[in-house]
């Protein structure tokens, strides 16, 4: 369906009346699944969102193609619409013996991480009868282990019926849009059927075009898939970042107002290697501090040697005795004088590989957006298969959500856009956000200095960085995520994952210290500004894009 300028601010007044929290995003699987049925029921009344819950169905299948719940509610609601072949895989999907698989012992022999045991406990289940549906259950995990063989030896061990065929090619097109080359992304592509995996295919084929320098193919490509889909929330700001890119021109004109802050503990290897991914790319006049905070390996002669790598008098390095924890590192490091005298501090993990233009996008964007409060970024996994470790954060309405602490009523609730889910650049787009990555971002030391420095009760970390983000948001201050930028990340970490019983308790007790910073009328104020804020940026650029392809029509 074409649509009409009036069509779409139309469509944009309807949901927002309706189901303001579409603005979130419409990638996350839960989110997905909310919003199909919210649109499905509005339908009754509305038939624009009928067809907004049947596409959106039909790409979360797409997107989950093993996932029977998501075949089951495609097929719902379009049992009436689908051309015949993909009418014939859902049903052939949805049919499938109701065979109960032991989950709980599939995670264990996965967390095992022993691949030698995989396959010989998962390989030969694949060959049998059941063996879809033992993959439908491991596909993700096998993808994801960073073994090309492994996943490729289970999809060539499992009996496929002459059904599943368009199943078995989609999930190569997966396979070598992950691990392949492009000439093997670009005949994968190829071979699907159009009549099943439209929506997935067209959006797959522009950023296959996108990763093999081809943008103006992939514009081409995203266009069309908008102007039919003014639905889908993550290919419209995609699509508006393609088409108005932040202009980096002469960025660093102003980087000699840039501090550049890294602090480590016992991570000598790694922290050299950034320091090095620092040097070599493009800081301009920046200065670099380095802190060891307290390692009793290699990493202090490594802060000390990095004098060396960098021009007379930009780089400094801080030893300290002890390890005081993340906060306490970094107030440590915003207390240096050169430091509280710039515009801008950039906080970096001692273990991420930088792009040769990162800074360049960071400064382009804080003044593209008048200098916010702070400035952050995409981060993914540095290994290949590349995954999405935290993209567009934003927060849920105070207590809209489940507690993960059994006894305590959770207000501070944050959406997850990516949910860890593979990096297809469909976060690859700049708005605001309430709170950015601490992997990699870049902080207006006006907001430090007016709305204070990071809390030591959140020693030794977890939280402090959303705390900060979330207090200077209260007091004015706009953030900015900027995913055009992809920063990767060594060491994946979660706010909501720890190693052990202890690491468990450390997170929870940061988790009620935080709960009790803010209260609810707080957190209702920093819910309402952002949804406004979000609500402005998309209508906004929604219109522009209808413009911008109108002209080019």
């Amino acid at each position: 369906m074409q649509y009409t300028l009036n069509d779409v601010k139309n469509f944009l007044i309807a949901i927002k009346q309706t189901i303001p929290l579409w603005i979130l995003g419409t990638e996350e699987y839960s989110h997905q699944s909310g919003l199909i049925n919210i649109f499905q029921n509005l339908a009754v009344k509305d038939p624009r969102f009928g067809e907004v819950s049947r596409k959106l169905s039909m790409l979360m299948w797409m997107q989950n193609p093993l996932d029977t719940a998501a075949a089951h509610k495609c097929l719902e609601l379009n049992n009436h619409d689908s051309p015949i072949q993909q009418l014939n895989l859902l049903k052939a999907i949805t049919a499938l013996p109701k065979t109960v698989i032991p989950v709980n012992d599939l995670e264990n022999l996965f967390q095992s991480g022993d691949q030698a045991l995989i396959i010989r406990h998962l390989f030969p289940l694949l060959r049998g009868s059941d063996g879809l549906l033992w993959l439908s259950k491991s596909w993700d995990t096998l993808l994801r282990m960073g073994n090309p063989d492994l996943a490729q030896n289970a999809l060539n061990l499992t009996q496929w019926e002459e059904r599943f065929i368009p199943l078995k090619q989609r999930l190569i097109t997966q396979y070598n849009f992950l691990y392949g080359s492009y000439e093997d992304g670009l005949k994968s592509l190829e071979k699907l059927d159009s009549a099943i995996w439209s929506l997935w295919k067209e959006y797959m084929l522009s950023e296959l075009m996108l990763k093999s320098e081809h943008p103006a193919d992939a514009i081409v490509i995203l266009s069309k898939l908008w102007r039919e889909n003014i639905w889908n929330l993550n290919w419209g700001q995609k699509l508006h970042s393609l088409l108005y890119p932040i202009n980096t021109t002469k960025a660093l004109e102003d980087s000699a107002d840039v501090s550049i802050l890294l602090y480590s503990w016992n991570n000598g290897r790694l922290i050299e290697n950034t320091l090095k991914n620092v040097a070599q790319s493009n800081i301009g006049e920046a200065k670099v501090f380095a802190l060891n905070n307290g390692s009793s390996d290699t990493t202090g002669d490594v802060v000390r040697d990095a004098k060396n790598i960098f021009a007379k008098g930009q780089y400094k390095g801080i030893q300290l005795p002890i390890n005081v924890g993340a906060p306490p590192a970094r107030n440590w490091l915003l207390a240096e004088p050169e430091v509280r005298k710039s515009k801008w501090a950039v906080f970096l993990d001692d273990d991420v590989e930088l792009p040769a233009n990162w800074l360049e996008e960071l400064l382009a964007t804080a003044k593209h957006y008048g200098n916010p409060g702070a400035v952050g970024c995409r981060i993914t996994s540095t290994g290949v298969p590349t995954s999405l470790q935290s993209a567009d954060y934003h927060l849920f309405h105070p207590g809209n959500g489940s507690s993960q602490i059994e006894g305590l009523t959770e207000h501070v609730m944050v959406f997850d856009s990516c949910r860890n889910a593979f990096d297809y650049g469909q976060f690859s787009y700049t708005r605001p956000a309430v709170h950015v990555s601490g992997c990699c971002h870049m902080l207006n030391m006006d907001a430090i200095h007016k709305c204070g420095s990071f809390d030591v009760r959140f020693n030794p970390t977890q939280f402090d960085d959303l705390e900060r983000d979330l207090r200077a948001y209260l007091k004015g201050y706009n953030h900015i995520y900027a995913g055009q930028l992809k920063i990767g990340h060594i060491q994946h970490t979660s706010l909501a994952k720890a190693s052990n019983v202890r690491g468990m308790a450390q997170v929870f007790g940061n988790k009620i210290k935080l709960e009790s910073k803010y209260t609810e009328q707080d957190l209702n104020l920093i819910f309402s500004r952002d949804i406004n804020e979000l609500w402005r940026d998309t209508e906004t650029k929604w219109i522009e894009l209808y413009e911008a392809l109108r002209e080019n029509e």
